[in-house]
């Protein structure tokens, strides 16, 4: 068996501390973007929250009678104009009754979902 030098050792020695300091490195950059424990291994201003928006997706509609075209989702909100019968929209999204739609003109506003054919 042979023997390392003193100048071996310290190459081997300088080869290990830098592995181990970037394993560590990477290892934390894993747990801080890959893992629910992100909190109890990264500094508070480490951790970052990523929120995605959610996929719109939306569909065409085509409207059964003239109908308003409210900036609001609410019966009592002027409407900006009326929408003619056989005009085709992008709706996209439905909740309580009333559809978010964008128009012609890219005007996104609501109507009442239940004059829209799709």
């Amino acid at each position: 068996m042979t023997y390392l030098s003193g100048g071996e050792k310290i190459l081997i020695g300088v080869i290990a501390a830098f592995l181990v300091i970037f394993g560590i490195t990477t290892l934390r950059s894993q747990i801080k973007y890959n893992s629910p424990f992100a909190v109890f291994f990264s500094k508070p201003s480490e951790v970052k929250t990523v929120i995605h928006p959610p996929a719109v997706q939306t569909t065409n509609a085509v409207v059964s009678e003239n109908l308003n075209f409210r900036p609001i989702p609410n019966r009592d909100s002027a409407p900006i104009k009326v929408l003619t019968t056989g005009t085709v929209v992008r709706v996209i999204s439905v909740e309580n009754g009333w559809a978010k739609i964008i128009d012609t003109t890219g005007t996104e506003g609501y109507v009442a979902n239940n004059y829209l054919r799709y």
